[in-house]
Formats: C-alpha cells, sequence, structure tokens
C-alpha cells in the first residue's frame, strides 16, 4: 500500500490511471466511504478532458455516461446484482474502446472484466489515503 499525503500525489496517480486506459480499459476501485474513490475518478476524468465538476456519484442513477465512451458506474446502493444488470455492465465493459471506472466494485462478485486494473482505497485520516493498485489480465 502506498500512502497519499496530498491532492498532488492524487492527481499523479490518476493520470498514470489515465495513460493505463486511455485507448479503453477498465478501473474497478474498492474501499470505504470517503477512502477518495470518487474524488480519484474526477481526476482520471480530466484526463479524458470531462470536467471534475460533471462527476458525481451515480448513486441514484448507477450507471453515467460522458462523452462518447467514458462511463463512471456507482454499486453503493446495489445489493445484489441480478442478471440484467450483470449483462448490461459486462456490455459495457466488453467494447474495448469503452473507458469504465467502477466504484464498490466488490458488488460484482466473481462477475469480473477479463482484464482490468483494481485500485483498492483506504482512508487513513483526513489528510492522507491509502491505495494498492493491481493489475489483472
Amino acid at each position: 500500500m502506498k500512502k497519499l499525503t496530498s491532492i498532488k500525489e492524487t492527481q499523479s496517480i490518476a493520470n498514470k490511471l489515465a495513460q493505463d486506459v486511455k485507448n479503453g480499459g477498465v478501473i474497478l476501485l474498492f474501499g470505504n466511504l470517503g477512502s477518495g474513490k470518487t474524488t480519484l475518478t474526477k481526476f482520471i476524468a480530466e484526463e479524458f478532458n470531462i470536467s471534475q465538476f460533471l462527476i458525481k456519484s451515480p448513486t441514484y442513477n448507477y450507471i453515467r455516461k460522458y462523452n462518447d465512451n467514458f462511463y463512471h458506474l456507482d454499486l453503493y446502493r446495489i445489493e445484489e446484482m441480478d442478471e440484467i444488470m450483470i449483462q448490461e455492465i459486462s456490455e459495457i465493459w466488453e467494447d474495448d474502446k469503452n473507458v469504465v471506472i467502477i466504484e464498490w466494485s466488490e458488488r460484482l462478485g466473481d462477475n469480473l472484466p477479463s482484464k482490468y486494473i483494481a485500485v483498492t482505497m483506504e482512508f487513513i485520516d483526513e489528510e492522507s489515503r491509502g491505495i494498492t493498485i493491481e493489475y489483472a489480465n
């Protein structure tokens, strides 16, 4: 786990992640409330010329699409994934040109894409967060 102690460090990580998925890819975000998942998503979105002010947690509307191929999903309110939801989400990430960021990815259970970047964030204190990044093919 890497400790992030500034917003600049978070932006730097977001820049690297954005480069990793610039031609399409899936970023799965894990972590408790307040761990920085939405903040990281906003910084990644900026790398795709999407204003961070447009990015909101799509808590009631669990899928938001920005531009032609940037998707932000928030599964916080989803207690159980049904077959239709899994199919809908799978269709989004199966399109190789889509950039897909999913908050509360633990809700997916075993329904994961074949290739993704898993980012686990942890609240340490008001000034710092922990982050772990794993690449899965």
